[in-house]
């Protein structure tokens, strides 16, 4: 899978992105981490690696709920991807138009002076 090319995008929409990402890596992190923890209390053992391991079986509902929430954030995502790419396309158009209106103004006062 490609990842998509970022650096089209203006640095706002760049920060929001990778923000974004951050807090969904934070967040599964975290689920993870509160689900190991359940399963500790849950089920005491002797072993800590086996604790972590009864955590997993334990409580699937925690890896669910952070998928679910991984796949609204990547949808999130992919829209604001999409919203800072039509957003650069619109400020180019504009970039141009406003060239072009500087151009006129430059060939009119060409014809002012010269009259």
């Amino acid at each position: 899978m490609q990842l998509p090319d970022l650096s089209p995008l203006p640095a706002w929409a760049q920060l929001v992105v990778y923000g974004t990402l951050g807090i969904s890596l934070a967040v599964i992190i975290a689920v993870a981490r509160l689900g190991i923890l359940q399963g500790q209390k849950a089920a005491p053992a002797s072993n800590p690696a086996s604790a972590q391991v009864a955590a997993v079986i334990v409580d699937p509902t925690a890896l669910n709920r952070a998928s679910e929430a991984v796949e609204g954030l990547t949808t999130a995502v992919n829209e604001a991807t999409k919203v800072g790419r039509e957003h650069a396309r619109n400020m180019e158009r504009m970039a141009e138009e406003m060239d072009k209106v500087r151009e006129e103004m430059r060939i009119q006062r060409e014809v002012s002076r010269g009259r």
